[in-house]
């Protein structure tokens, strides 16, 4: 496991059950509560797009992440 990875994990571990904002692709982003995670995918909760659109759930392949904030 690289050490970017393991920063990625073990940030990801801290911010579980919090608010965080995620950009997909070049113009997407999306918030929501961070539920879960492994090395492929996050899946966030409780979903509200830059438009507000909203959903329960969202799955996202960390590989098409461009950013993570904690909100």
């Amino acid at each position: 496991m690289s050490e970017k990875q393991y920063l990625l994990d073990k940030t990801l571990e801290r911010w579980k059950g919090r608010r965080v904002a995620v950009g997909v692709g070049s113009e997407t982003s999306f918030s929501g509560i961070l539920e879960d995670f492994d090395e492929e995918v996050i899946l966030l909760r409780e979903v509200t797009d830059y438009a507000g659109n909203r959903a329960k759930e969202l799955i996202v392949k960390i590989d098409d992440l461009n950013w993570i904030t904690l909100l």
